[in-house]
């Protein structure tokens, strides 16, 4: 028998309110918002989890995070997961692997990559390009 891997892309839109952030922080709420723009499912998503980070040197760090998944129509979906990141001089990179309880009680397991690229410009290069410097 042969198994086969298929790979269903997703696009969709995403917001989570930001705010001021201690120096030093042992663990964070974040509230997250989806509302997928293609695929089966369009419905929209709110994820309330925890965030512990676990790691951080060097521009890499780790998160262990545990909430829930609410979407319209269905009830409330307990996951955990572990989110890593590499942040860049400008960018980063983030990865992560999640569990989450399905329908009829069954462990869905899920995988996502993602990252992005900041182009922001120095007001003092800016200045001598204007000039001529």
């Amino acid at each position: 028998s042969r198994s086969s891997v298929t790979v269903n892309p997703h696009f969709f839109s995403q917001g989570s309110p930001r705010f001021r952030r201690h120096a030093d922080p042992q663990g964070s709420l974040v509230i997250n918002g989806q509302k997928p723009l293609s695929g089966p499912d369009r419905r929209p998503s709110l994820d309330v989890d925890y965030h512990q980070r676990v790691y951080d040197r060097n521009g890499v760090n780790a998160d262990a995070y545990g909430g829930l998944n609410i979407r319209p129509g269905q009830p409330a979906q307990p996951h955990l997961g572990v989110q890593i990141g590499r942040e860049y001089k400008n960018g980063f990179i983030r990865g992560y692997s999640q569990a989450e309880r399905g329908p009829g009680g069954r462990i869905s397991p899920s995988f996502g990559i993602g990252g992005g690229f900041r182009f922001r410009r120095n007001v003092d290069d800016m200045m001598s390009e204007e000039l001529g410097y």
